[in-house]
């Protein structure tokens, strides 16, 4: 054999080793990129699944706190990509009825997406409304261990002002809260993560 074929296949398999070490090493699951991320004891209250990786819900244990982060698997691994924490969370959302908080949209995640803890067991619909164009979208209610968190996707919406709205099962409106995502718009143009 000549001597660039030898240098050639010398490089696949170093390239495929790497490959190997980087897909048998990686770590494995959401969960464990976020337990990895934190020193404290976490408990994860649910995993959405989405087309560009996973919305994950959790709380540190003896913390009044709803954590939530996107990771996102690539090479085989599991990476978080943004995260955030809402604290005093139980305390905001039994008071006001529901907690809200806004991530912004990020570069190849299914992010910007508002959501928050329904505290008011009242409240079984909600609603964010664009205040500019009157455009509406209906939160996806999710219940787990013992809680209900509102997720919304913001996609299709437009600005900073919004009206988040907590709703009973008939429909009659128990809550009315002025969203303002400044200085954040929800068409902003997709932020490099900073976790990379």
């Amino acid at each position: 054999m000549n001597k660039k074929l030898k240098i050639g296949i010398l490089g696949l398999i170093v390239v495929l080793v790497i490959l190997i070490i980087n897909f048998s090493t990686g770590i494995k699951s959401a969960e464990k990129a976020i337990k990895l991320s934190s020193s404290k004891p976490l408990s994860i209250i649910h995993e959405e699944k989405t087309n560009r990786g996973s919305i994950v819900f959790y709380e540190t244990l003896g913390e009044d706190s709803l954590s939530t982060a996107f990771v996102r698997k690539s090479l085989g691994r599991y990476k978080v990509v943004y995260d955030g924490v809402q604290g005093d969370v139980s305390l905001v959302a039994k008071k006001f009825g529901l907690s809200n908080m806004y991530f912004p949209t990020i570069e190849k995640t299914s992010l910007p997406i508002y959501f928050g803890l329904i505290g008011n067991p009242e409240i079984d619909q909600v609603k964010i409304m664009e205040k500019g164009r009157n455009v509406e979208g209906q939160a996806k209610i999710i219940e787990a261990e013992g809680k209900k968190i509102w997720l919304v996707y913001m996609n299709r919406f437009q600005g900073s002002d919004f009206d988040i709205v907590g709703l009973s099962s008939d429909g009659k409106e128990i809550v009315k809260i002025d969203g303002d995502i400044s200085p954040y718009y929800a068409d902003q143009k997709p932020f490099k993560s900073t976790y990379q």
